[in-house]
């Protein structure tokens, strides 16, 4: 269960059967029919660790391998009470993620595709044509402008500058994957909140999911600093717990709630505006709520909305690209014709 649409699909069916009255136990005992060696194995490990004593945020995220921010959603579902209702809402929420995977996919293929084999063409050029292109314009005695001696020179060193690039972000990759325990995520979340376009997405994201949870735990019946304890007591997603101990610290310091949010850079602006017009009319719990909705909508418009510019963005550079092969070898023929 590796692909995020069969941990959704399993995630969804858990979720509706926990609704419909099962124990956590029997819907897994139901879900996991032994059709299958791993699936019996990965039944009976999911019992035992039931049986130990672990919770089922940490029994699912151990046995299924789902993303953090997803065990995350179970932990708090534990202390709402709402766990059908999470867990449904998380499958349903990664089988949307495959396929807005795939959508990214299908975009970028046949582009990429496209790049590929023009970069194939550049290196041929650079090795069997442009080798004798020079020799001819030093046999004519032809000297080309000095704009086309740049897009010479680009064309020809292109491929050396793709081959830099690839190993810069290969490089990049390795050295990420190796330190990443050493790397604070709240570090992270802080630059990438600081980058001009890409904050919007990650605020959104920080602000739908704090809102979303802490409305489901105020709607339990929990108070705000204890909601922030619960959130604080997670360790699935540590800039969470970043954030929820710094307004503790605050509002044991008398500051107001709103303020302690707009103090932090992880959030919208608008989160501290609905979180006190909440507080004075009574109606936190639903208007974080609803303000989650709006978030979530608006992230997903923002990313359809990019991966319409995804396909166009790279076609152009393909033209572009295309173009320029196209005038370095055209453009000192003419050159040398209208000389004669």
């Amino acid at each position: 269960m590796k692909k995020s649409d069969d941990q959704g699909k399993f995630l969804k069916r858990l979720g509706d059967l926990i609704q419909k009255g099962y124990t956590f136990s029997e819907a897994i005992d139901f879900l996991l029919l032994p059709k299958e060696k791993n699936t019996t194995k990965l039944k009976k490990r999911m019992i035992a660790s039931l049986q130990k004593g672990e919770s089922i945020s940490s029994v699912i995220h151990k046995q299924l391998k789902i993303p953090s921010h997803v065990s995350a959603q179970i932990f708090f579902a534990e202390h709402h009470g709402q766990m059908g209702q999470t867990l449904s809402e998380a499958g349903a929420y990664l089988i949307k993620k495959r396929k807005n995977q795939q959508k990214v996919q299908q975009v970028i293929q046949y582009p990429l595709m496209l790049i590929i084999i023009s970069i194939m063409m550049m290196v041929m050029l650079r090795k069997v044509l442009f080798p004798r292109f020079q020799s001819l314009y030093a046999s004519l005695g032809y000297t080309p402008s000095t704009k086309l001696t740049y897009l010479l020179h680009f064309i020809e060193n292109f491929p050396m500058m793709m081959s830099i690039g690839f190993i810069f972000i290969l490089t990049a990759g390795v050295f990420l994957l190796l330190f990443k325990d050493r790397i604070s995520p709240v570090k992270v979340s802080r630059t990438l909140c600081m980058i001009p376009y890409l904050s919007t997405y990650f605020k959104l994201g920080h602000s739908h999911f704090f809102a979303k949870e802490l409305s489901f735990l105020l709607t339990s019946g929990v108070s705000i600093t204890e909601s922030l304890l619960i959130i604080e007591s997670q360790t699935f997603r540590p800039t969470l717990q970043y954030i929820s101990a710094q307004c503790i610290k605050k509002l044991r310091e008398g500051k107001p709630f709103n303020d302690c949010l707009s103090s932090l850079p992880f959030f919208q602006n608008e989160l501290s505006f609905v979180v006190l017009h909440g507080q004075t009319n009574g109606r936190l719990a639903e208007e974080l709520s609803l303000y989650s909705e709006i978030c979530f909508q608006e992230l997903e418009e923002k990313t359809n909305a990019l991966l319409k510019y995804i396909q166009p963005l790279i076609f152009s550079f393909v033209g572009l690209f295309i173009m320029a092969i196209y005038f370095s070898i055209m453009m000192p023929l003419f050159q040398m014709m209208q000389g004669v």
